[in-house]
């Protein structure tokens, strides 16, 4: 016994339908991807001249921040708990901070530090290092190390408030006038971190 049966006709795979269809699919959410990790990557690099010095500058104000909890350490080993408790946060997190602001500026294929002799042009008020808002002078800093417990107390909660105002001066700038987002975090972070502290600080000086 025999049946006639017809050809069937298998179409090459790129000629299927289908398979143009799945072709089409995958080129429309690559291309989705390709631009979304794009965008991502660019808006990760982009910034100006506010978030570069901001950057250059809060890492130096940073540093000496962490220099003056040091100081104060050693000099009041029997201070006021409290005040020894904020000295060892500014000492953590403001080297964290400070390694990231070297991390941002890498990553920007920036300078790590402010090649000229002046601070805060990028806020168009160009200042020597030594007037920069809240930056002690190597007098104040000397003053501080040799006092001792509550004197210590005292020059510490008095330099540091006056220190932390200086730091966001430049932070409010970097948070209106910078472009990239991590550095506006950045910015904001410090706003709250430092605030609180003068706050704390205040209630403590007046003790």
């Amino acid at each position: 016994m025999s049946e006639s049966t017809e050809d069937v006709i298998v179409l090459p795979w790129w000629r299927n339908p289908i398979s143009a269809l799945l072709i089409c699919l995958v080129i429309l959410l690559t291309g989705v991807g390709i631009g979304s990790f794009m965008t991502q990557s660019s808006s990760e690099f982009a910034h100006n001249s506010s978030d570069v010095g901001f950057l250059q500058d809060m890492r130096i104000h940073h540093e000496q921040a962490v220099t003056m909890a040091v100081v104060y350490l050693g000099a009041s080993p029997q201070g006021n708990v409290t005040l020894r408790t904020i000295a060892r946060e500014i000492m953590l997190e403001q080297s964290t901070e400070a390694g990231r602001m070297v991390q941002m500026l890498r990553m920007f294929n920036e300078s790590e530090t402010n090649e000229t002799d002046q601070v805060m042009s990028w806020m168009g008020t160009p200042l020597p290092l030594s007037r920069m808002p809240g930056y002690a002078s190597d007098e104040e800093l000397d003053t501080l190390y040799t006092a001792r417990n509550s004197e210590a107390d005292k020059i510490f909660s008095t330099l540091m408030i006056a220190h932390h105002k200086g730091g966001i001066h430049m932070a409010e700038h970097a948070s209106m006038h910078g472009r990239n987002n991590e550095v506006r975090a950045l910015a904001n972070a410090i706003i709250h971190a430092q605030q609180s502290e003068v706050t704390e600080l205040t209630k403590l000086a007046s003790l």
